[in-house]
Formats: structure tokens, sequence, C-alpha cells
């Protein structure tokens, strides 16, 4: 099975609805912003995947949609730290979690 890729090659990105893996190519701080969850569907998922070898301290923030007060469990937004760190998300259809 083929899904959607997109490479994240800036500092501040707008994930579409029919994203399903970002890779993280930008070095230094990132902000992504996920799709509104409501827009996507509930069952709906995100991979994010860190493809920098050494972001050097730098961290990749992963924020939900401000419209509607959508969260990534109950929070704001989601901190990704660490050697090439990945994390899935699921819609519920109002917000977004963690699995």
């Amino acid at each position: 099975m083929r899904v959607q890729y997109t490479n994240v090659a800036s500092a501040i990105h707008t994930a579409a609805i029919d994203t399903y893996v970002l890779g993280v190519s930008q070095t230094g701080v990132v902000n992504i912003r996920l799709p509104t969850a409501s827009a996507v569907g509930a069952g709906s998922l995100i991979v994010v995947k860190d493809q920098v070898a050494s972001r050097g301290g730098n961290a990749i923030y992963i924020s939900a949609s401000k419209a509607g007060g959508e969260k990534i469990d109950n929070a704001n937004y989601y901190i990704l730290t660490g050697t090439m760190p990945a994390i899935n998300l699921y819609s519920n259809g109002s917000h977004w979690f963690v699995f």
C-alpha cells in the first residue's frame, strides 16, 4: 500500500488533509500544524518522523488546529525531541491522540 508522503523542508508547515507521513528534513526548530480533526474525520492517521540525524537540541513542535479548541492528548501542542524520533497520531473527528 502506498500512502501520501510529504517532505517538511521549512521551519513552519501546515499539513494538508490528505497527509499521512510527514518526513521532517528541515534542521533547527520546526513547527507543524495538523489539519483540523473534524475535516480529516475520525480514524485518520498521521505519522511524523524526524529525518535529521542531529537536530542539535532543537525540537519539532506539533500543534492541533486552534479552530474549535482542538488538542493533542488534551494539550495544545506536542514536543518531539531526541534522536530521530517519530510519533503516530489519530483523529476521533474532534481532537488528535498519540498512539
